[in-house]
């Protein structure tokens, strides 16, 4: 009787194990895919700041060109006043 209990149990037992193993395997997987989504999401924010960056830097570049451009003109307007005021 004592035998015939444990082959049952041990029967019960060993399923359920390989659930287990199953069930951690499918785990695994899903916690790799989620990685590997997020490490997508990462990437793209990351080249939508340098694209942002990129654009900032070209506008702040124009408008440090219109900066010195306005600032050149100054100068000559001041420069001929001066000189026609003498």
């Amino acid at each position: 009787m004592r035998r015939k209990l444990a082959v049952l149990l041990v029967a019960a037992l060993v399923p359920m194990s390989g659930a287990v193993a199953c069930g951690q395997a499918v785990e695994d997987r899903v916690k790799q895919e989620v990685d590997k989504q997020v490490q997508k999401g990462k990437d793209r924010v990351n080249k939508e700041l340098e694209k942002g960056q990129k654009k900032l830097e070209k506008e702040a570049g124009k408008v440090r060109k219109q900066v010195e451009e306005g600032a050149k003109d100054a100068r000559k307007q001041a420069e001929k006043k001066a000189g026609s005021g003498q």
